[in-house]
């Protein structure tokens, strides 16, 4: 797969769990069949996909700075405080 859907997948995945609590309801419900489940085995859950969305907003944040520093002729070879002077 090429790099970029593997990390836009990160994006999504992160997305759901963070705004829509997809994977805790999903493991909750199916794979542990518990209803009550205490606040640390969500909060551990959570915190997993927030990590991988993090991986992925990088990443893409990175190809941005990439992708804007083509479109304004800016060398990135050199250090930050060269491209100043």
């Amino acid at each position: 797969m090429n790099k970029k859907i593997i990390f836009l997948i990160f994006l999504v995945l992160g997305v759901l769990e963070i705004f829509f609590d997809f994977f805790t309801v999903l493991i909750k419900n199916t794979l542990l069949h518990k209803k009550n489940k205490d606040m640390s085995e969500k909060t551990n859950i959570k915190l997993f996909f927030i990590l991988v969305f993090f991986i992925g907003f990088i990443y893409f944040l990175g190809q941005f700075v990439q992708v804007m520093a083509r479109l304004f002729n800016i060398p990135l070879d050199g250090g930050i405080f060269e491209n100043l002077k």
